[in-house]
């Protein structure tokens, strides 16, 4: 699940909600909305949060 990757790779990068949500232009709420699964990142976003965590985006999707 998305919310899932954001959150598990996030904490891999050692960042925090906060740290994540200023690199991408968002807000703390946000990120917390994504990882808690109330609400799906846009595509274009996912991206901006896979460059953040310097991963791919198909790890952010990958089972």
């Amino acid at each position: 699940m998305l919310s899932q990757k954001i959150k598990e790779y996030r904490e891999k990068a050692g960042l925090t909600q906060l740290q994540l949500a200023e690199a991408i232009g968002y807000e703390r709420s946000t990120v917390a909305r994504w990882e808690n699964g109330s609400l799906e990142p846009y595509a274009s976003v996912v991206k901006a949060i896979a460059e953040a965590l310097k991963i791919s985006v198909a790890m952010l999707y990958d089972e």
